[in-house]
């Protein structure tokens, strides 16, 4: 089920503006954290830093079987050092979970 704010959920995690429509209207977004706008610009600039996508999930949230953007789009492979920084994103945003996609999106299936 897609959120009716969508549009707002773009602005702030622009992962979501890779995925078509069809896709998202498909993913239980109810995992999906809502970071504020000073959040947002953090996971963004440190997703440009590592050169991948950041998305932001309520920790200790998990989508039906199937439902989830990691069943849709492949992770990033991370080293050490950006492992880090997603540890650091995620001590400054103790409600969120820091997923990396690998950038540019490449579909799973």
């Amino acid at each position: 089920m897609i959120a009716t704010d969508i549009s707002e959920m773009r602005a702030l995690l622009p992962i979501l503006n890779e995925i078509d429509e069809a896709s998202l209207s498909r993913l239980d977004n109810s995992e999906w954290f809502r970071p504020s706008a000073a959040q947002a610009r953090r996971l963004a600039a440190a997703a440009d830093r590592m050169g991948v996508f950041l998305m932001a999930y309520r920790a200790n949230c998990r989508a039906a079987v199937g439902d989830g953007l990691c069943n849709l789009i492949a992770a990033a492979e991370l080293d050490a050092v950006k492992l880090d920084e997603i540890a650091s994103l995620e001590s400054a945003c103790p409600d969120a979970a820091i997923v990396a996609y690998e950038r540019p999106i490449r579909q799973r299936h």
